[in-house]
């Protein structure tokens, strides 16, 4: 996971706000005890996943998801809520919390894209906040929230989550409970981080190889060994955080 720009939202999404958000706040006053039990459930549109949506998103994370750094290569990519727009269940005992942040489904600060696995079958609705606090319910609420997962637009995730070689690792507690919450690790990921740190290692290795028997970083074949590992580093690759672990201190990177 790396830090996110995402930049000014689209057009299309600040009117998709200004028009659904008002509908939807005005709604929620109107029937508020329906709401909060779940009797009655909102009923998002598709602006939010509109085309201009996907493709500004796309651009901005350089065509990775959000979470796991993964390109998104024959795979669908979904726009995720940070915090959950329907409902919001909770980790231990999956007790659902009617209703979600209704307010924030036309949002962009609370839109990502990321993988449609991560999506649909491991972050599903789930937003714990750190410590004994109630969440924000409703758009006329404004409580302080801290959650436990890590906003990449917010912050920078590199400060809670590192690589041992290709293993993915949590660096104090709360990085430890993103990589269990947004399945970081698991068979895909960890195949496909194992393939790419080993290319990386090699080519490494082989520029030190190459350096120690005095041959030059401008012969062609070494060059384009090391502008392959500079390029691994840089947001726009994918696994960058990993590469830079790897790379960390390299003589050469520079």
């Amino acid at each position: 996971m790396i830090k996110i720009d995402k930049g000014p939202a689209p057009v299309s999404i600040e009117k998709a706000k200004a028009k659904y958000a008002l509908k939807n706040n005005s709604e929620y006053l109107d029937h508020v005890e329906d709401y909060n039990s779940g009797k009655k459930k909102f009923n998002f549109t598709a602006a939010y996943r509109s085309s201009s949506v996907k493709a500004k998103l796309m651009a901005r994370q350089y065509s990775k998801c959000c979470f796991c750094e993964a390109k998104f290569v024959n795979d669908d990519a979904h726009v995720e809520h940070f915090r959950p727009k329907g409902m919001v269940v909770t980790v231990i005992d999956g007790q659902v919390s009617y209703p979600g942040y209704y307010w924030l489904a036309y949002d962009w600060d609370n839109l990502f894209l990321c993988k449609s696995t991560t999506n649909s079958s491991v972050k599903l609705n789930y937003f714990p906040l750190i410590g004994d606090i109630q969440r924000n319910r409703n758009h006329m609420d404004n409580l302080f929230e801290t959650p436990v997962l890590i906003d990449p637009s917010k912050e920078d995730p590199r400060q809670f989550i590192g690589f041992v070689q290709e293993e993915i690792v949590g660096l104090n507690e709360r990085g430890k409970q993103n990589i269990s919450l947004l399945g970081l690790r698991n068979p895909q990921l960890d195949e496909a981080r194992r393939i790419y740190f080993r290319q990386l290692a090699e080519a490494k290795d082989a520029v030190d190889l190459f350096v120690a028997n005095n041959i030059s970083l401008a012969e062609p074949a070494v060059n384009a060994l090391v502008v392959s590992l500079r390029e691994s580093v840089k947001p726009h690759s994918e696994f960058s955080s990993m590469a830079i672990d790897l790379l960390k201190g390299w003589p050469h990177l520079q």
